[in-house]
């Protein structure tokens, strides 16, 4: 999942700074209010795959399992009793909960669980999450619903998941550990069919799916509105600006005990901190670089040393758009770069090379963080410590960049423009750091750096408009390979956005997931990390420790490394003493 910002990340010791000696009168009892950095980029569970909007998804939306508290190995039944596996590990079959109402007030039916994820598969946005759910029930070479010859023919398609009775069962096309812990997350959400179908959505036909493919960025028939079984309704969202939530006061289980949930966007760093001060918010977003400045406020609780499923990377794009605005002359002039730039190795690893780690980890993240080599993160299975990495060495890095095409890039230089989101202070930094080590090298190395709204620069990003960009991910669930095929299918999220192809790294990633033993895929993944470092698609910047703010009346909260955003459970928080 995507990040607009590092979560800056089982859980960590709780430390209460300083509680002043009277308690402070609660603000806005009731009312949780959140002052965050970005905003949603969509309210639908199948198209959005950011943590921005999966906060939201999930108070308002359910799925059929759901982690059990601190676990990303445990679930507790939600909209599902009860679940089976079948021997082989190919079907899976959930009994659905009766008596739960969508909040328009139609009843939760199998019908309707059979149709969110056949409507999720219909839809499948280029840049979504739907390639979790097309891997394990069409098989590993399979990642959507496009394939050489137009569309996985319907009845294919709707043959996966089908209703019998209360029940309803997937017919998975091989054994698939992480199934369970997909179905868990946002993606899974299940939707009212009825509703759908009258917002223009899917209408179960082939001239349907064959219209509502792929939308465009933002493109999806309720982008803007949501109809879910969860705690919380949509109130109203405005782009930009503010999510509204109110409580479901006809949730089918306790209701919660929040009544309304604010969520503002505040890019400025002062204006949140100054919120959270003096109440006016109940947890602010804090850049890692100002955590001194909280140390001494009373009135607050402060969550430390988060161990984190989290990295940040840098990323190069291979086939820059024709509609970037972003490589100046687009030439090789000096005054831009032509859009195939960054197909030259020696050039990328001339620019790994330039980045300055010691720097970035201390001055970005207070050493609340560690670099690492691989994608894979620290916390999984298969993680290695000592995987191959790149380090600040600028004369390897003039090394190969005097190689880079041909030493056509040494003598003219470049110039492009590489983007950061509003109010993400620890991406900012990073892109400075690059700018200023290349312009030491070489006076004819330009980088200007530009401050984007995040939903512009994600959609800027899946439309290769970036040159290089930012971004960081949040384990979908806890393996290896929810990392490497990110980072490295030519299918992936990250990659597939870079046109990044390496057709030795798809076969590895299909047997890496497809690995019979703890060992055969211990091995595998040793070899990715090699290529990794060799073929550098991109280059991780850290894997942070979390660090989580709230005033001290909030109580409830609870960390799960998996739970998107930074609040986590809206249904278990309060405000009290």
């Amino acid at each position: 999942m995507l990040l607009p910002g590092c979560q800056e990340e089982e859980a960590g010791e709780v430390q209460i700074e300083e509680e002043a000696p009277a308690q402070p009168e609660i603000k806005n009892p009731n009312i949780f209010i959140y002052a965050t950095i970005g905003p949603p980029d969509s309210l639908d569970p199948a198209y959005a795959y950011d943590t921005a909007s999966g906060e939201i998804i999930q108070a308002v939306y359910e799925t059929l399992i759901f982690w059990k508290g601190e676990s990303s190995t445990e679930f507790d039944p939600i909209l599902a009793t009860e679940w089976n596996v079948s021997d082989d590990g190919k079907t899976y079959r959930f009994k659905i909960r009766k008596g739960v109402k969508f909040h328009n007030g139609n009843d939760l039916t199998p019908e309707d669980v059979e149709y969110s994820f056949e409507r999720g598969m219909v839809q499948d946005y280029g840049a979504g999450p739907q390639w979790m759910l097309f891997e394990p029930l069409f098989g590993t070479e399979t990642h959507s619903s496009r394939i050489d010859d137009g569309l996985i023919p319907l009845d294919e398609l709707t043959g996966k998941v089908e209703v019998d009775g209360d029940w309803v069962q997937f017919n998975l096309a091989m054994p698939y550990e992480p199934f369970l812990q997909i179905l868990s997350n946002s993606w899974g959400a299940i939707l009212d069919k009825e509703w759908c179908i009258e917002n223009g959505d899917w209408d179960g036909t082939q001239a349907s799916y064959e219209a509502l493919n792929d939308p465009a960025s933002g493109g999806s028939p309720i982008q803007d509105v949501m109809n879910g079984t969860g705690p919380f309704e949509l109130e109203r969202w405005d782009e930009g600006v503010e999510t509204v939530m109110i409580r479901n006061d006809n949730y089918w289980r306790t209701a919660a005990k929040l009544e309304r949930v604010v969520i503002k966007v505040v890019e400025e760093w002062t204006t949140r901190r100054l919120m959270l001060e003096a109440g006016d918010a109940d947890q602010v977003d804090v850049p890692r670089a100002h955590i001194d400045e909280l140390e001494d406020v009373e009135g607050l609780t402060i969550w430390k040393d988060l161990p984190s499923l989290t990295n940040d990377a840098i990323f190069f794009q291979f086939a820059i758009s024709e509609d970037s605005t972003f490589i100046g002359s687009g030439q090789f002039d000096g005054a831009g770069i032509p859009r195939d730039f960054f197909t030259d190795i020696d050039l990328r690893k001339g620019i790994a090379y330039a980045f300055n780690w010691e720097v970035y980890l201390k001055d970005a993240l207070k050493n609340e963080a560690q670099q690492i080599g691989s994608p894979i993160v620290e916390g999984l299975s298969y993680y290695d410590g000592q995987a191959p990495r790149y380090n600040w060495d600028l004369a390897k890095a003039e090394e190969h960049l005097k190689k880079a095409w041909g030493g056509e890039v040494w003598e003219k230089g470049f110039t492009f423009t590489i983007a950061y989101n509003a109010g993400n202070v620890t991406r900012k930094t990073a892109c400075e750091i690059l700018q200023e080590n290349l312009f030491n090298l070489n006076e004819k190395f330009t980088v200007l750096i530009q401050v984007m709204q995040w939903p512009t620069l994600l959609r800027g990003m899946y439309a290769g408009l970036h040159p290089m960009f930012q971004i960081g991910w949040l384990a979908d669930y806890p393996d290896a390979h929810n990392f490497i095929f990110p980072f490295m299918s030519s299918a992936g999220t990250f990659s597939g956005w870079q046109n990044y192809e390496n057709a030795e790294v798809d076969a590895l990633i299909s047997e890496g997931i497809g690995g019979t033993t703890p060992a055969a895929r211990e091995a595998t993944y040793r070899e990715l990390d090699q290529l990794y470092v060799d073929d550098v698609p991109s280059f991780i910047l850290s894997q942070p420790l979390g660090r989580r703010y709230f005033r001290s009346w909030v109580k409830g909260f609870y960390y799960n490394p998996v739970l998107p955003g930074n609040f986590g459970n809206l249904y278990e928080l309060s405000k009290e003493y």
